[in-house]
């Protein structure tokens, strides 16, 4: 493997930024040597626990709501042999547990899952030993990725099922796995690596698999790819509203002060800035002036602008309905790394009192309540989006532009075509909306009658992201064709620069084409920048 800067498993704050790239861009995980002092220290309380046979959640217990039940085997005073069943339970737990179907969860969200899980292994509150999280590291470092199902959590207990995929491949047990773009047995594949099969000891097997590392992994990946994709959204309303001649009167910059809210206030100065040497953006003093001349010359003293001295709502308001949006994402990012970064384990053991404590850290409600709000703002965005490409296209909102903004609307369907595809994806955005919470179900003998349905909001987060990502390629496609009829040349140089970035590979809009190509092509411009 080629040396390069790692990402280090330590006391090192993880972020979501840490996860895309060891995710997406393969950058090597190292386990420093430090973490073992902690995991020494709640090893040796756990192993205090079993050797007294002082009762502890999922060693001398059975699992869920079986947790008073125990079997003579887990009791016995023969300790080799109370140590081997121990280690059997864990196995035949992740067996049990490798329960998903579905779809094949993407490979980034595999390795995103494994580096969350590793990095709360690492903090030493689950008492394991170094090999589980030396395991996943290898994983890791070697791009071995566990064909994961998509269904199989409900967020409660965390995410055992997807985890337990995970966890079977760590172990070497009968499962497949995606090697050198190939689907091999795990086996094979540790042979080709010199990786031998993890062997779990004390509670190894569940400290894999009881937490809320899968549907964190998602929804860190999905908040990256969003808060990237917020300012190219930004940009793209930008340049469609200076196309239509908006009014600067309403993004003022003490208007939004009066609002008080920094979403707003930030949305704002973006938009501000962007439109910074305009000639389209219209001034309401001198639409006033202009009203009060004609006013003056009219014989009748009746007159009616040409324009309204009031944009639409959905041309007028971008700083108040996408400032809580801005606001909403950052709060998202902070949330999630706190996740990443947390013991989601069960049960949680604490190395300075020497205490084990049945708890539910494993519940993945911060996960589900950020995935949640985001689709909501997603869905808004989507539906205001599809009202913008709406003004940029309809000859009585667009204040002379041509019908789909196409210069021969009579001959050709030009935009006509994009804002259909908006309102399909759109309509799909507005679906995945819903809240998970909502859907929440008993399960498993009532003992898991509450659960947060995390991985399901996360799941919906990422597809809602990727729905979003296509309107605003299709948003800058009809911003740029819309500048280019209403004159270029009189754009700001924001505007002219995204545009003229576009022209390379997306040219004006002449006559019909495909716009399923031209809108993949602007998600690759969107990605490179």
């Amino acid at each position: 493997m080629k040396t390069q800067k790692t990402i280090q498993l330590g006391n090192e704050w993880l972020t979501i930024n840490d996860c895309h790239e060891v995710a997406r861009q393969f950058k090597i995980v190292q386990l420093l040597p430090k973490v073992k002092i902690n995991l020494e220290k709640s090893r040796a309380i756990l192993s205090n626990y079993i050797d007294k046979h002082v009762p502890v959640y999922g060693i001398s217990t059975q699992f869920g709501g079986q947790v008073n039940l125990t079997d003579e085997k887990y009791n016995i005073s023969d300790h080799p042999l109370y140590l081997k069943a121990l280690e059997e339970r864990q196995g035949d737990l992740i067996r049990s547990h490798t329960a998903g179907l579905g779809d094949e969860s993407p490979e980034d969200s595999v390795r995103a899952a494994m580096l969350v899980r590793a990095r709360c292994l690492s903090l030493g509150y689950s008492g394991v030993s170094a090999e589980p999280i030396k395991q996943l590291v290898n994983f890791l470092n070697y791009r071995i990725h566990p064909i994961v199902p998509k269904y199989g959590s409900i967020g409660a207990s965390g995410d055992l099922i997807p985890l337990s995929h995970i966890a079977s491949a760590l172990c070497g047990h009968d499962i497949e796995v995606k090697f050198k773009n190939k689907k091999i047995k795990v086996q094979e594949a540790m042979q080709q690596t010199g990786i031998s099969p993890l062997k779990l000891k004390g509670r190894e097997g569940l400290a894999l698999i009881n937490g809320t590392s899968f549907m964190t992994g998602i929804s860190s990946l999905a908040i990256y790819d969003l808060n990237r994709l917020f300012n190219q959204i930004l940009s793209a309303i930008a340049m469609s509203l200076e196309a239509l001649g908006v009014m600067d009167s309403a993004y003022e910059p003490l208007v939004h002060e009066l609002k008080n809210h920094p979403g707003a206030t930030k949305v704002n100065n973006y938009l501000l800035c962007a439109w910074h040497g305009s000639k389209l953006i219209r001034k309401l003093d001198s639409e006033r002036k202009e009203f009060l001349s004609s006013y003056g010359a009219s014989a009748n003293n009746h007159h009616q602008n040409t324009r309204p001295l009031q944009d639409y709502y959905s041309l007028r308001s971008i700083p108040q309905g996408f400032g809580p949006f801005w606001e909403n994402l950052n709060r998202s990012v902070k949330w999630v790394e706190r996740e990443i970064n947390s013991v989601n384990d069960n049960p949680v053991i604490d190395p300075e009192s020497g205490k084990i404590h049945h708890a539910a850290n494993f519940m993945g409600y911060y996960i589900t309540d950020t995935c949640d709000i985001l689709k909501i703002d997603i869905s808004q965005a989507s539906t205001w989006m599809h009202a913008i490409l709406a003004n940029l296209v309809h000859p009585r909102k667009n204040f002379g532009l041509p019908a789909n903004l196409v210069e021969r609307p009579a001959v050709y369907s030009g935009f006509r075509p994009y804002q259909i595809l908006s309102a399909s994806i759109a309509v799909q955005n507005r679906k995945l909306a819903q809240s998970q919470q909502s859907f929440t179900i008993p399960t498993e003998g009532d003992n898991q009658d509450v659960n947060s349905l995390g991985t399901h909001a996360a799941f919906d987060l990422k597809e809602a992201v990727s729905n979003l990502e296509l309107i605003t390629a299709i948003i800058f496609l009809a911003a740029s064709q819309a500048l280019d009829l209403r004159g270029i040349e009189n754009a700001s140089n924001h505007s002219r620069k995204i545009r003229n970035i576009i022209r390379r590979e997306c040219p004006k809009l002449t006559s019909d084409r495909s716009p399923s190509e031209e809108i993949k092509k602007m998600i690759n411009i969107m990605r490179r920048q």
